[in-house]
């Protein structure tokens, strides 16, 4: 009676929520060259070596997690400890490498563009 009772609730309430609606919009995207969309070539590497500062950097933040978890099960074995714990400074080295990178390049895209 309690399962029937909260399904029946959880419907009302299901019903009772505004439910947008999707509308037709134009998005046909013609574009025949690079710059036809006023981007540079600038502005792509700069999008590029964002997009792959991001994702090494995520990926190191997963492996400094992934080491911690190894270094706290250290219990079980000091081997484990070990790894989690080589695993966390390799971890931290990938940002460090992946922030002075970014660094180096916003500087040099400064001194050669202005901008």
């Amino acid at each position: 009676m309690k399962l029937a009772l909260s399904h029946m609730t959880t419907t009302a309430i299901l019903l009772l929520l505004p439910i947008s609606q999707a509308h037709a919009v134009d998005t046909t995207l013609s574009v025949s060259g690079l710059y036809a969309g006023g981007i540079s070539w600038t502005q792509v590497i700069a999008n590029i070596i964002g997009t792959l500062s991001v994702t090494i950097f995520a990926v190191s933040a997963a492996a400094f997690m992934i080491g911690s978890l190894m270094y706290i099960s250290g219990f079980i074995s000091e081997e484990n400890k070990n790894k989690g714990k080589n695993l966390m400074i390799g971890a931290l080295f990938g940002m460090a490498i992946v922030l002075s990178a970014k660094a180096i390049f916003n500087t040099a895209y400064f001194f050669v563009y202005g901008n």
